[in-house]
Order: C-alpha cells, then structure tokens, then sequence
C-alpha cells in the first residue's frame, strides 16, 4: 500500500511507540491530523480507549511497518554502525547487552536505586559519564527514525501518566544484538556481581537474627552463582581497612560477617569494583581485582540447617506472618487496579475470574458459606497473572517484575502450602518464606 512520506513519518512513530504498552501509544504525543485520518481510512492503524485514548497497527499495519523499518535500517546500516561507534565499543557493548536486549522501552531517567537489592549494571549505568552515552544511543537511533520518544502510562483511577520513555522497534533491537560487542570478561563479570551481594548484605546483615542472615547469603551466592570463597576475600580485604569483620562464614555460630562503618563500605565497593568497571567501558587502562580467599570454606552444599525443625510456637507465628501476607496482597492488588478491578480481570484475564467463580459454586454445592470478595479464591497463579497483565502497575522494570515473581514463588511454595497443608517447615522453608515476605512487604510499600 502507499503512503506518503507524511503519512510514513506519523504511522512509524506509532508502530514503535506502541511498544510502550499492550494498550498502544497515546493519541496525544501523536501529532499529524489528517496524516492520522489518512491512516485510518486506509486501515493500517485503529484507535484504543482505556482511560487513555491509543493507536494501535492493524494487522496490515504491522505488516507494513515491520517492512519499513527493516528497509530503513538496510538502507541506513552504514549510517548506524557510523554513528554510534561515537560511543566507546566496551560501552556501547554493556549498553546493549545489559539493557537492548532485554527490552524496548527506557526511561529517559536514571534508574532508581537502594540498597536493599540492586544490580551492579544500575549502578554502572547511574555514573553521568555512562549515562551520557547511553542517552546518546537513543538519541542516534532517533535522528534517524529508529527510536520513539513517549510516556508510559498505568490505567488505574481513571488513568496516570509515568515516565517519559525511549521506544524501539524489536527489529532495531535485533540489528543491534547481532553485532559483535564484548564489555565485560567472565572473570570479571564474576566480581562485579560480588557488588551486588555485599550492597544487598547491608540490610540483610542489619538483623539480629544469624539464621536469617546465612540463609540469605546463602540464597544471593546461589543465585549469581558465586562461591562463598569470593565473598570472603573481599570481605577479609574490607576487613584490613576496618571496613568489616573478617568473614566468619556460613557455618560461623555467629553471623557470617559483621559491617561496621556501612558510609565507607558503600564508598570501599564503589572504589573497588565499580570505578574500575566504568575506566574499563570507557576503554581507559585499569583491572578488576579478582578476590578469593586461601581459608578452608565448606561447599555450599556441605551447609546444614542447625536447628531443624520449627517449634510449635514459631510454626504459630509462622502461620501469621503467612496467613498476613496473602491478606495484605489481595488488598494491594485490589487497591492497584482500582474499584472495577473484578470488571477489569474479567474482560482482561477471564479465565482467571472464571476459575474464581467456579471455587465459589463448588462452595455453594457443598453447602459452604462462599466468599463474596472472588479474589478470596485466587491461588498463586492468579496472582502472577495478574501482575504480569497489568505489569506497569505494579513495577517500573522487568528485572524487578521478575524479581517479584519469584519471591511470590517462594513464600508460596516454601510457606503458603506447607502450612496451609500441615506439611513439615524446616529452617530452610522457614527463612526462605520470611526473607520473601520481607520483600514482598518492601514492594508493596514502594508502590
């Protein structure tokens, strides 16, 4: 079908821009009248109405812009690879491999950090020499009509506006992953995640409780795949500055480590591997140190839990803090979506409401009085589903999204259900499920 290049320019913009949501782009940061009325008429977009007016490609209107958009990048390659090798090759390569690939909407923002768990990238990422380069990317890829600039939006009390966002096309994002680019050795990489742990440690190492504290290192080592001996050179290097304890270990009767002056620590990590980190993208000579310890550490999978098994007092508050949570989540879901939340789910997510009420008439045939509040029903999946569809809602990022998840995962299958089913709770389930609702609790304040 042909169009004008007017006509290209306005339908373009909102092929990408849709990308910022399953909802479409705003109606308004769309700008063109009759090049819009045009595309109507020729059904290559359509409107959307959800608090928020959007556009949306028709079927035949992604077609065509998919086809568009790989013919400009064909035709412009030259230009593209001209243009952003103005940014150093090691960070052009952390730039895409840590964010491109995972996405295609940013926000024009820099990410917000704590330090109860954020990623070492983020913190890269925040230093204004990196994020002046990775501001420049986008601004490449929009001078030459591969990248949209738009706001984010949630749907909830009639409709809220959030962070001014860069949008790509997943084509762009695809071109770009395939060039070879390299930022960070394994090695290296391998270090950099200990930033990551020791940042999260601050908090978990703030309680009194040392089974909670080796759980939960244990949990961080597990999942970037690091060995304790790692954890315990760095920390016996902070140790001569008097930063911290030396490390005790997993297995100590007492905590693993202690952090004694928190300001400095934070100061001694940002020293030591992330200044580093950034000489290197910025292709200055520099090293990461690798740090490792000669002390005979045990094997992760040597740890044993001490104690065993709950007494019957903790199984009871145990039972609360579990019981509390799913409480407190319903009422958080149900605040998040609004008052039509039930409306919303049902027209969003039906088998979800219907499963709901297929609980509530099994519980009428048995003569059960039956919830009036559905989401009385709602099991785990539910609750996933639920956050994954109305994702912007209930976070900012992916990686947090996913985050989430998975703690949700974890207080259900290592609390919910064993006590809910008069299963055995171990140690183990019991400072898994309480190091999730702890976070769970954290998320659902932030937001």
């Amino acid at each position: 079908m042909e169009i004008s290049t007017e006509e290209k320019g306005v339908f373009l913009n909102i092929y990408i821009g849709q990308n910022i949501r399953k909802e479409g782009v705003l109606q308004s940061e769309i700008h063109g009248e009759q090049q819009i009325q045009s595309l109507l008429s020729k059904g290559l977009i359509e409107k959307n109405h959800w608090f928020f007016d959007q556009f949306l490609t028709t079927e035949e209107g992604y077609n065509l812009g998919n086809n568009l958009i790989i013919e400009r990048i064909n035709d412009n390659k030259e230009q593209i690879i001209k243009n952003i090798n103005v940014i150093p090759g090691k960070s052009l390569g952390f730039i895409i491999k840590r964010y491109l690939q995972n996405q295609l909407t940013f926000s024009t923002e820099k990410p917000f950090l704590t330090d109860w768990y954020s990623k070492w990238e983020d913190h890269i990422l925040t230093d204004s020499r990196i994020w002046i380069l990775y501001n420049r990317l986008f601004t490449i890829l929009e001078d030459l009509g591969l990248c949209f600039k738009t706001h984010d939006y949630v749907s909830t009390r009639g409709g809220e506006l959030r962070a001014l966002c860069y949008v790509i096309p997943s084509e762009i994002q695809e071109f770009l992953t395939s060039i070879d680019l390299i930022d960070f050795k394994p090695n290296q990489e391998e270090t950099l995640k200990l930033y990551t742990i020791l940042l999260t440690s601050k908090a978990i190492l703030s309680t009194e409780d040392k089974y909670y504290a080796r759980e939960q290192l244990y949990e961080l080592l597990k999942i970037h795949s690091l060995t304790e001996n790692q954890l315990a050179g760095i920390v016996d290097d902070a140790s001569k500055k008097k930063f911290t304890s030396e490390y005790r270990g997993l297995l100590s009767e007492n905590k693993p480590f202690d952090i004694f002056d928190s300001s400095r620590f934070k100061i001694y990590l940002d020293k030591s591997l992330l200044e580093p980190a950034i000489n290197i993208l910025l292709e200055r000579e520099d090293t990461i140190k690798e740090y490792n310890t000669k002390k005979e550490i045990p094997s992760l999978s040597e740890i044993k839990h001490v104690r065993g098994y709950l007494t019957f007092e903790e199984l009871g508050n145990f039972y609360i803090q579990v019981s509390k949570l799913e409480r407190q989540l319903r009422q958080f879901i149900q605040k998040k979506l609004g008052k039509g939340w039930m409306k919303m789910i049902e027209n969003d997510i039906s088998n979800v409401a219907e499963g709901w009420k297929e609980k509530k008439q099994k519980d009428d045939y048995w003569g059960i009085e039956p919830e009036e509040d559905l989401m009385n029903y709602a099991d785990l999946w539910d609750y996933i589903h639920i956050i994954e569809k109305y994702n912007r809602m209930f976070s900012d990022r992916n990686d947090e999204l996913g985050e989430i998840i998975t703690q949700l995962k974890i207080w259900y299958n290592q609390g919910r259900n064993p006590v809910m089913h008069s299963r055995t709770v171990d140690d183990q389930k019991y400072y898994s499920t309480m190091s999730a609702i702890q976070y769970l609790h954290k998320w659902m304040d932030r937001k």
